[in-house]
C-alpha cells in the first residue's frame, strides 16, 4: 500500500511539473492564437526553430514568416507570403505572462504605430 502512495505522489508531482511553462517553451511546437479584445478569427500556428506557418480554421489559405527570438521572450516575425499589406512587415511580440500551457502576449507592428495587438497562444503540442 506504501508503495502505491508514493507512486501516485510521484505521479502528481511530474504532472504539476509539466505544467510549468516557459517562453523557450514556445518556440517550436503547434499553437493555438486568439485575440479575444480584436476583430480576428483563432488561428493555428505551426512552427519550427527559424519558420512560422499561419492557418485560419476556415480556411486552406496558409500564410508563412520567419520568426527570429530576440531574446528569451521577445521574437520578431517577418511575413513572407502574406497578403500585400502585410506582405515583408515585420511584427514584434512579447511573451508578457505564462499560466499553464498559454502565453500572453503584447504584439506591435512594423509601419502600423500605436496599434498594440494582445492575445493568447495555446500550446498543443
Amino acid at each position: 500500500m506504501r508503495i502505491l502512495f508514493i507512486f501516485f505522489l510521484l505521479m502528481i508531482s511530474s504532472f504539476v511539473q509539466a505544467q510549468d511553462l516557459s517562453c523557450s517553451d514556445f518556440k517550436v511546437g503547434t499553437f493555438r492564437m486568439n485575440c479575444p479584445n480584436h476583430d480576428l478569427p483563432v488561428y493555428t500556428i505551426e512552427r519550427t526553430e527559424k519558420l512560422q506557418k499561419e492557418r485560419y480554421a476556415d480556411s486552406e489559405k496558409e500564410v508563412e514568416g520567419f520568426i527570429e527570438w530576440k531574446s528569451e521572450c521577445n521574437y520578431e516575425l517577418t511575413y513572407l507570403n502574406a497578403p500585400p499589406e502585410m506582405n515583408g512587415k515585420k511584427i514584434n511580440t512579447v511573451i508578457t505572462k505564462i499560466e499553464g500551457n498559454k502565453a500572453f502576449c503584447s504584439s506591435t507592428f512594423e509601419g502600423l504605430p500605436g496599434i498594440i495587438l494582445e492575445c493568447e497562444i495555446e500550446k498543443l503540442n
